[in-house]
């Protein structure tokens, strides 16, 4: 496996790539650090924050697909209908030509409250939309609490509809909220710290996922995921 990491911002400035980062993060190669795939924006693009200066590190931005919502991570329903749909279009439509002017794409993080939230608006999306955006196949942050008794049968639906297409796979464990919490979202976390069934991952990973597609963890306990990643 190609693995990388996504760091924050400050870590820019300890690899000595950047003193002023115009990016919220970077992902680089495990044990490469001067192999950098993407920078990243953690804002909303739907929103009023969203920003991407050409000149950040690497060819490709990874960025939310953003909602409609007021917090990043809140449920909105309007989100995934019309509305929702024509102002990512238009997000699309408006960033387009800098990209494509400056050699940069956008591999767009799927999210269950945004816009791409799920398998199918990822294909739909990539189906429609010539130029330089993709998509990254992040199963732990399509999971809401309701999915998580059929994590098997989820996670078997994902990879086999996104892991030929992805643009890289944004490997994530996945803690539910506290018992009861009808409100709660699914959280991220490092691997090995959540629910996420690891020997069925690792078989979708070689079943659907090609070997040149980069895997890219948390910053964190590295011995602990690449040990859950070892096969």
């Amino acid at each position: 496996m190609k693995i990388y990491v996504e760091h924050d911002a400050a870590t820019l400035k300890l690899l000595g790539i950047s003193d002023d980062p115009a990016c919220d993060g970077i992902i680089v190669r495990h044990g490469a650090p001067n192999e950098i795939l993407a920078s990243t924006n953690r804002s909303n693009p739907l929103g009023d924050g969203w920003l991407a200066d050409v000149t950040s590190p690497g060819d490709t931005i990874v960025s939310w697909s953003g909602t409609l919502a007021k917090e990043l991570f809140e449920s909105n329903p309007m989100t995934w209908l019309k509305t929702g749909v024509e102002t990512f279009t238009a997000f699309c439509d408006e960033v387009a030509s800098q990209l494509e002017k400056h050699g940069k794409t956008i591999c767009f993080h799927p999210h269950s409250r945004h816009v791409l939230n799920d398998p199918p608006s990822c294909l739909a999306f990539t189906k429609d939309r010539q130029g330089p955006f993709g998509f990254a196949l992040a199963p732990a942050e399509l999971f809401e609490p309701s999915m998580i008794d059929d994590v098997d049968d989820h996670l078997t639906r994902i990879f086999e509809t996104m892991g030929a297409k992805c643009s890289m796979v944004i490997l994530h464990d996945i803690q539910g909220p506290d018992h009861g919490d009808q409100e709660g979202a699914c959280e991220a976390v490092p691997l090995g710290q959540g629910i996420m069934p690891r020997s069925h991952v690792l078989k979708l990973i070689d079943s659907w996922v090609p070997d040149d597609t980069p895997i890219v963890l948390m910053a964190g306990p590295m011995e602990e995921q690449l040990s859950w990643l070892a096969t």
